[in-house]
């Protein structure tokens, strides 16, 4: 078991568990949002049912080297090709392997990454297999937390939420992983929602400096009332983190307004949201939070030649149903 996250370890022992035990299920669905390292709970969990020691995996037997070199020849792959849904020919072809006997003599897995990928007819086609499991054949499905999937999938899968991780056990991953302040960690950790593997990521990336020059510009564009002031500072690669960032400070503008305490994102920055917060109303932060939500899901569903104008579609709604009301 190398490699695996120690806060993925209390659902992998489970798993295994029921596997060693003869009653492990024969398609296990993983529901998690990015950055807690689901991927990483799955593959291992493919090594597991590859593996033919009585330790696994135990990563050097044949079927563990096959699968570490990327080419076991039992282990199957369905996911979107080229930011496609995932079609009924795919899966399909799948089926047809799934169906056939397995080349090393022990089990065959098939990794589904994207379920909420699946076309109607793909989702059917694969159905039928889940109902009729093959013996020796395993499906591993991840799907993102807040995708909504067919029910009939779901009711043949036994699911696993994988949740962020108590902040003890983050914070001490990724004390173990970067050199930064325990305060900037913790920090870091709130900004994006406990999630440890987001988390490190920005801090390597030099993001704690980034959101709060970005932040200092929202100022200056609230101040001037001009979406000039912030439309050129937004990162085609960072957008949806510049959002976030945006949607934590009105959203704990909000509790402050409220005189909520407790799970503020925005610690770090309490005196200007406070500042922030002298002339807003708790009418106008609601509608505020509400723009940006739409301005995030807009962005998400529309073409990428568009973005700026959403960008700027938002911004002038903050002023003129907000800042100036």
């Amino acid at each position: 078991m190398t490699n695996l996250y120690p806060w993925l370890t209390p659902i992998y022992q489970q798993i295994t568990h029921a596997f060693s035990q003869g009653h492990g299920h024969h398609a296990l669905l993983f529901k998690a949002e990015q950055g807690v390292g689901a991927e990483n709970l799955v593959n291992t969990i493919a090594k597991f049912l590859i593996c033919q020691e009585n330790q696994k995996p135990c990563g050097h037997c044949h079927a563990c080297l096959l699968m570490n070199a990327g080419n076991h020849p039992d282990f199957h792959l369905l996911a979107p090709i080229e930011n496609k849904d995932i079609g009924v020919d795919q899966v399909r072809e799948i089926n047809d392997m799934v169906n056939q006997h397995a080349q090393q003599n022990g089990n065959k897995v098939v990794l589904v990454q994207g379920t909420e990928r699946l076309t109607e007819a793909a989702a059917n086609a694969i159905l039928k297999t889940l109902e009729e499991p093959r013996p020796n054949s395993y499906f591993l499905l991840q799907a993102d937390l807040s995708s909504p999937l067919i029910a009939t999938i779901y009711s043949r899968c036994q699911a696993w939420l994988v949740n962020v991780p108590p902040q003890d056990i983050a914070l001490s991953w990724l004390q173990s992983q970067c050199d930064e302040e325990t305060k900037q960690i913790l920090t870091a950790l709130r900004i994006n929602y406990h999630r440890p593997l987001s988390t490190l990521a920005f801090l390597q990336q030099g993001l704690m400096e980034k959101r709060r020059a970005f932040l200092r510009q929202f100022w200056v564009y609230y101040i001037r009332r001009s979406p000039l002031e912030l439309l050129p500072l937004f990162d085609k690669e960072l957008i949806f983190q510049q959002i976030d960032w945006i949607a934590a400070f009105l959203s704990d503008a909000l509790k402050d307004k409220l005189k909520i305490k407790t799970n503020w994102i925005c610690q770090d920055l309490t005196k200007g949201i406070q500042q922030f917060n002298q002339k807003q109303t708790t009418l106008g932060l609601l509608k505020a939070n509400q723009i940006i939500q739409t301005m995030r899901l807009n962005l998400i569903q529309i073409n990428a030649v568009n973005q700026e104008i959403i960008l700027l579609d938002g911004l002038t709604k903050l002023i003129t149903e907000v800042f100036e009301k």
